[in-house]
């Protein structure tokens, strides 16, 4: 059974970004790929401290789920981008807990 995040997902590709209902799948598992990647890079970035990399990751990140019409979780992304650029990058993890656990049903 599908998430309710992979119905959001699903229906914006189909109605909003012009994805062929029998290409869906495909783009669906080409499109967790790349979400998989920009994700352990973000960890990664914040495990290590490069706030700089944070940034440009979270950036990423912000685009491709407002892509995906995740608009909530975008702003999530971009309150990461936002505090790793500021001096008190303390909430970082949090808003990354937050991310990973919405996006859990979608990247498996």
């Amino acid at each position: 059974m599908d998430s309710p995040l992979i119905q959001t997902v699903s229906s914006h590709l189909i109605q909003e970004a012009g994805v062929q209902p029998e290409k869906l799948d495909e783009f669906l598992n080409e499109t967790c790929e790349h979400l998989k990647q920009i994700m352990l890079s973000l960890d990664d970035a914040i495990d290590d401290g490069e706030f700089e990399t944070v940034v440009s990751t979270a950036y990423k990140l912000q685009g491709a789920l407002t892509n995906l019409g995740l608009e909530e979780l975008s702003m999530v992304a971009k309150n990461i981008k936002t505090i790793a650029g500021s001096n008190s990058p303390a909430h970082l993890s949090c808003y990354f807990m937050r991310l990973r656990r919405e996006l859990n049903s979608f990247l498996g």
